[in-house]
């Protein structure tokens, strides 16, 4: 921390920074012959409260415009979508109409392709050590004949239909797949950097193709790899062409391809909880859900507009783009798929890097076949 924002932060804790001082309820902490001191019980007493805060998912209901209520999501996935985006859910695709406080409205959608919901708590994603490993040891499992581990043996099957299919890629090769069936048209890309990355990375790469044309995508993604998925053909030669996996304007690009106003918005609540910049209560007591939305919102709009040089301001963007988007990571992936031969391979049948892909989008569509069930009748389908 330097000298200019350790004191903006005692400033901010004396007299609540250039937007807040003339509330006395942010000054906190007051100068005596040069000492900071808390002197007010009630101050106390709320930073003790405060201590330990943990910030949980917080859920969002879906409802339709007429009012029938279709059940919750998390509000790290509605906060990336902006009005118009399709998503599955309830086993119908779904249209965004609006997103506001903890309510977002919504109604049936004509497309057949939209994202899928995915939960913080089911989020394990691969680290940048772990995706190296699993590139190393994918490459050991083409080209070698034996292996010290048991592992790499048994899914020699499995790396042989891949190899069929498809290729196999190296640690030096960056594998792109294309599909067309009669669902659609498929895209199917393996970066090797897990989910969180992959997320961003595809929507990045959704966002530059509309560079060729207005398209909509539905987007699904495991930590191996990601799939576009459109009902119109995707260009992705004429994008591999004009370099779409640049690191050139990445941090703008990104900007437009998600909703980051909100995410710094939801970022924003949850460093003003731990930072005790909203009081949330006393046990027992806890303000509401939407009572805190909208204390933080203001908060949030105030700093925006009158105070954008606010630390608390600057730690929400620096939060979405470093561990949200994993921007770094993001970064360090288009080094190295950069640097690596591209392997573009038309496919006429999913592979098995690729069908893994295919399920995940399938779990939010609904029908009276058990997901079990429709993964057999695809595996036969697709031999």
């Amino acid at each position: 921390m330097s000298d200019e924002e350790w004191n903006w932060c005692l400033d901010f804790i004396v007299r609540g920074g250039e937007s807040l001082e003339s509330y006395d309820d942010f000054h906190k902490v007051v100068v005596e012959d040069g000492v900071y001191k808390v002197i007010s019980r009630k101050v106390s007493m709320r930073h003790k409260f405060n201590i330990g805060t943990i910030v949980s998912s917080t859920m969002v209901k879906v409802k339709f415009q007429k009012g029938k209520f279709l059940g919750q999501v998390e509000e790290y996935f509605i906060s990336k979508l902006t009005p118009g985006d399709a998503f599955w859910f309830a086993g119908n695709c779904l249209e965004l109409v609006r997103f506001k406080g903890m309510e977002a409205t919504v109604r049936l959608s004509k497309q057949k392709k939209g994202q899928v919901p995915s939960y913080m708590g089911g989020r394990m994603p691969l680290s940048a050590e772990l995706g190296y490993f699993l590139r190393e040891k994918l490459e050991e499992s083409s080209t070698r004949l034996s292996f010290e581990d048991p592992e790499l043996a048994l899914v020699q099957p499995i790396i042989s239909l891949q190899r069929e299919r498809s290729s196999v890629p190296t640690r030096d090769q960056f594998l792109i797949e294309y599909l067309e069936d009669k669902e659609g048209h498929h895209l199917f890309v393996y970066p090797f950097e897990g989910r969180l990355v992959h997320e961003g990375l595809a929507s990045l790469l959704s966002y530059r193709l509309g560079y060729f044309g207005k398209q909509t995508f539905s987007i699904a993604m495991n930590d191996y790899g990601f799939e576009l998925y459109s009902d119109q053909p995707i260009p992705v030669e004429d994008g591999l062409d004009s370099d779409i996996f640049s690191l050139e304007h990445l941090r703008e690009d990104l900007v437009s391809s998600l909703n980051e106003s909100e995410m710094m918005q939801r970022r924003f609540r949850e460093i003003a909880q731990i930072s005790g910049l909203v009081f949330t209560g006393y046990p027992g007591k806890n303000i509401t859900t939407k009572q805190l939305i909208n204390s933080t919102k203001l908060m949030y709009e105030v700093f925006r507009d009158y105070d954008p040089n606010n630390l608390l301001l600057r730690q929400a963007y620096e939060e979405v783009h470093e561990f949200q988007l994993e921007e770094a990571r993001m970064r360090a992936a288009l080094e190295r798929i950069a640097n690596q031969e591209t392997l573009f391979n038309l496919i006429d049948k999913p592979t098995p890097l690729a069908f893994p892909i295919l399920v995940d989008r399938l779990r939010e569509t609904m029908g009276n076949e058990s997901l079990a069930e429709r993964i057999k009748r695809m595996q036969l389908d697709f031999g």
